[in-house]
């Protein structure tokens, strides 16, 4: 049966993101494209699933735009679990390789999400402070998963790279933490089963008023902090 929504979930993928490149045209450059296709497919993949998410705080996802979205990744059901409700006015950083992808990377090009070259430094900064410019000039928010993969092993959390607190200081935004319950339990690929409720909590925004560059460091261990714990709270 747990294949079979596999297969649903792909088909409803295609359809998504094909209704999406359609849209993009009358849409090109609205900083909410992402909200309204990741939302169809998010509510509809976890429908497919049998999930049902719990938001604490989702009042507060949007009061402090414009912000750096930092959240934690444990697989691809990511998409769909943040997908779901995702925020007004705010892009993804991707790998560079979606440019290969057909459809959607003019769709990623549309919604004015950016992409990062990890392979080439130079081009790396230089995506990131495109990334500080529209949220000065756009009041764009930017959504980035700091672990850079995803998590398998047993840690809450993976050490944070220190690209999303650049740019949060650069920019002079807070950083607003948004985790999500191991789904562990929920979704069992191996086991073959799928189902239950899944929780997530936005957390209090971590102001960067007045930091500087050789703040990120510690900008970045103070968020790695809070979402293990919030990561721990959640699982119990």
């Amino acid at each position: 049966m747990l294949y079979l929504r596999f297969a649903l979930i792909c088909i409803w993928f295609v359809l998504c993101f094909a209704m999406g490149f359609l849209v993009s045209p009358f849409r090109w450059g609205d900083l909410s494209l992402n909200r309204f296709t990741a939302g169809i497919f998010g509510r509809g993949v976890l429908r497919i699933l049998g999930i049902r998410l719990e938001i604490e705080n989702e009042d507060q996802l949007e009061k402090h735009q414009p912000c750096i979205y930092v959240a934690n990744h444990q697989g691809s059901l990511d998409i769909a679990t943040f997908g779901s409700f995702y925020p007004r006015k705010t892009v993804v950083i991707a790998k560079k390789e979606i440019l290969y992808l057909p459809v959607l990377n003019l769709y990623f090009k549309a919604a004015g999400n950016l992409l990062i070259d990890r392979g080439n430094r130079s081009r790396a900064v230089a995506s990131l402070a495109k990334a500080v410019r529209a949220i000065r000039e756009k009041g764009a928010s930017v959504w980035i998963f700091p672990e850079g993969t995803r998590n398998r092993t047993a840690d809450p959390i993976l050490p944070l790279k220190k690209g999303a607190f650049h740019m949060a200081i650069e920019a002079q935004v807070p950083v607003v933490p948004v985790i999500c319950a191991p789904i562990r339990g929920i979704l069992d690929w191996k086991a073959v089963r799928s189902g239950g409720v899944l929780r997530v909590r936005v957390l209090p925004p971590l102001p960067t008023q007045g930091l500087k560059i050789s703040d990120v460091e510690r900008l970045a261990e103070k968020s790695r902090a809070v979402m293990i714990e919030a990561v721990r709270g959640l699982s119990g």
